[in-house]
């Protein structure tokens, strides 16, 4: 193979992705990093299930500091129209939902303040989705252009 076959790093670099790691499982600070470093090497990093900060939205210097890819749940809290346009790519799980112990629930002792703004809850209370019978499934939209 010649070299000139051979994708450049740009071009390979677009196809990674970070999969998702909610904010809240990440802290706030890592949960950026993550997105910009991604953003800085042209790559996608995914916002996952808990969102992510509105104050993210904000360049600094002009480097963007949100998640490419903006996941939503049946029934996720804190999805909103704002949200869903910085988005890139959407993820958006179906027909998930949990019990306790099962995933899509969030103890009342991890409901900070910080989760429960960006969640538009109430600190402090257990955050769970219903249970549906059928089981998870994904679907991704892409869209051509990109938002800065």
């Amino acid at each position: 193979m010649q070299v000139e076959e051979v994708e450049s790093a740009v071009e390979i670099r677009k196809r990674f992705i970070v999969s998702a790691m909610s904010l809240g499982a990440l802290s706030p600070e890592m949960h950026e990093t993550l997105a910009i470093a991604m953003n800085r090497m042209g790559a996608r990093s995914n916002s996952g299930e808990g969102g992510e900060d509105p104050a993210t939205w904000k360049s600094a210097g002009g480097e963007r500091r949100d998640n490419k890819i903006k996941q939503v749940a049946s029934a996720r809290f804190g999805v909103t129209a704002e949200y869903l346009v910085r988005a890139d790519e959407l993820e958006i799980k179906m027909a998930q939902g949990a019990k306790p112990g099962e995933g899509g629930q969030l103890p009342r002792h991890k409901n900070s303040p910080l989760i429960a703004r960006l969640r538009h809850a109430v600190p402090g209370i257990a955050l769970i989705r219903h249970r549906p019978t059928m089981t998870s499934t994904r679907s991704r939209i892409s869209r051509s252009s990109s938002t800065t």
